[in-house]
């Protein structure tokens, strides 16, 4: 019996993922079409001289035990502390992973520090009421940010946009200081343009309400948000290495996946996808069902006249980012740490 055919636009986490799970079905075949040279999207590593340069800050991190069993099958949790983890004092490894010194394939656990660099001070993320804080905003501003919020807590506004979300969260004081514009430039678009659904979902607990109540009350709240994890899988390698890795075993599978090969047409019959076309070849793809991770605005245009004016004119407007990243080789950094954790080179 013939196999049915899936064919997945794109090689990055989700088309990768979607053809690794297919393949637990034995009837069925992925083909991934991938437009570049490379797999795994923005989660790639890119290689450098010798030298590893993750594209995106890419922290491995679910709620979801499912999504964390796939990463762990692909590259276990380390049993036994790296170089690194020896040097700062991290000993506590439990279980029979491998040992990241002697085998490449494995996940390293690692504890998150994320701040905000804002007027030459680096401040804690989420915002706290340490006296590190207080001390790096000033009397001034920490007493300006206070009084803000209480206004906003007496009355809050309605919230229409991203913008109020924030501000009834934090005032409009550290609002503007560590939100609005870091908001902007990430996506372009100015928060009062943005739906608050989105600050709901990726801010969640996070407010000076939350933060009082954790500093203030005894044994303060416990549960932990996703946007506040204490500690991460990140892959030996980088990210890519995962991604690397699902490729490999997608091929032995006997999955397919195909580089340099941009989808530039999709044909439909009878309200479905029937073929796709790919650039510089003369010959169009079939198969039994199309997954697409390639932008909307790309994707709506390759269906041509499958779609309607009104479709394409919608998808042609849409937005989506990009980004640039500079990477620095540099023998040593000459920065101080203060995240309170020690560093190899102190």
């Amino acid at each position: 019996m013939a196999k049915k055919r899936a064919i997945i636009i794109g090689a990055g986490p989700a088309g990768l993922t979607a053809a690794y799970e297919l393949l637990r079905y034995p009837d069925w075949q992925p083909v991934i079409l991938e437009a570049s040279d490379r797999i795994g999207g923005i989660s790639r590593t890119e290689r450098y001289h010798g030298n590893r340069i993750d594209i995106g800050g890419h922290r491995f991190f679910s709620k979801s035990r499912k999504v964390t069993d796939l990463w762990l099958s692909l590259l276990p949790p380390q049993g036994a502390p790296a170089c690194d983890d020896r040097l700062l004092g991290r000993t506590a490894f439990t279980g029979d992973g491998p040992d990241p010194e002697q085998t490449d394939p494995v996940m390293l656990e690692r504890r998150r520090v994320s701040r905000i660099f804002y007027r030459n001070r680096f401040f804690d993320y989420p915002v706290s009421f340490s006296r590190r804080t207080i001390a790096a905003m000033g009397i001034g501003r920490t007493c300006a940010a206070g009084l803000s919020y209480l206004r906003t807590a007496l009355l809050p506004r309605r919230e229409r946009s991203l913008e109020d979300f924030y501000i009834n969260r934090f005032g409009r004081a550290l609002y503007r200081m560590f939100f609005e514009d870091y908001t902007e430039k990430l996506w372009g678009i100015h928060p009062s343009a943005i739906a608050p659904d989105w600050g709901r979902q990726r801010v969640k607990g996070i407010s000076i309400a939350a933060l009082l109540k954790r500093k203030l009350l005894p044994g303060g709240n416990r549960k932990v948000e996703t946007s506040l994890i204490e500690s991460f899988w990140y892959p030996k390698f980088g990210p890519g290495q995962l991604w690397e890795k699902m490729a490999e075993e997608i091929c032995r599978r006997g999955g397919e996946i195909r580089l340099n090969a941009a989808v530039t047409g999709i044909r439909a019959e009878h309200g479905r996808i029937a073929a796709v076309q790919v650039a510089g070849d003369a010959a169009e793809i079939t198969g039994d069902v199309f997954f697409s991770s390639m932008p909307v605005c790309d994707l709506a245009a390759a269906m041509g006249s499958a779609l309607s004016p009104e479709g394409r004119e919608i998808a042609a407007g849409l937005p989506y980012r990009d980004f640039i990243t500079v990477g620095l080789l540099v023998p040593r950094l000459k920065l101080r740490n203060r995240t309170g954790m020690p560093t190899v080179n102190g």
